[in-house]
């Protein structure tokens, strides 16, 4: 009869801690995993944040890894992850692995380019044409050169892009 009654107690617990869980928020989740040591994931944005101090205060390594999370955290989402992007591609040259960030840019490009978005298309692949002109990749920069007349030509680039972009090509 005993064990009849534990067994009754233990399956209510069981069944209700589930149910309980199951109504929970993500804010909840987060501060329950702070109040047991687990640490909750950070956001794009806090990547972002530590991304930004760790690079000002010369971190290259660390600011790396934050600006590829923050970057993941955005394509996870749907977004192009601009700014981690360009975080990151500066870190990566300040490191001297230009033609790394040269591929970083032309990955970004790439996927302006599928989205429509011409504008940081054409600033991604003027900023890797002058960072593969840099490497001495003649060939692909003029490639990339090409691409970027060719946006210019279409007359949907914005007055700041424009600018940017004839400065990047002289």
């Amino acid at each position: 009869m005993i064990r009849l009654i534990i067994a009754t107690v233990a399956i209510t617990v069981a069944t209700s801690t589930v149910s309980a869980q199951a109504f929970t928020t993500d804010a909840t989740n987060r501060s329950s995993r702070r109040i047991i040591g687990v640490p909750a994931p950070l956001s794009a944005d806090e990547h972002l944040t530590l991304a930004r101090r760790a690079a000002s205060h010369g971190d290259f390594d660390i600011a790396r890894r934050e600006y590829l999370a923050a970057r993941e955290l955005e394509r996870g989402a749907g977004r192009l992850g601009v700014e981690a992007t360009m975080g990151l591609v500066q870190v990566l040259y300040a490191l001297s692995y230009t033609r790394e960030a040269a591929y970083v840019l032309d990955e970004l490009a790439d996927s302006a380019a599928l989205r429509g978005d011409d504008n940081t298309e054409a600033r991604s692949r003027a900023d890797a044409l002058w960072l593969k002109a840099e490497e001495g990749l003649k060939q692909q920069a003029r490639e990339d050169a090409r691409r970027v007349r060719a946006l210019l030509k279409q007359g949907q680039l914005s007055a700041s892009t424009q600018r940017y972009v004839a400065d990047r090509l002289r």
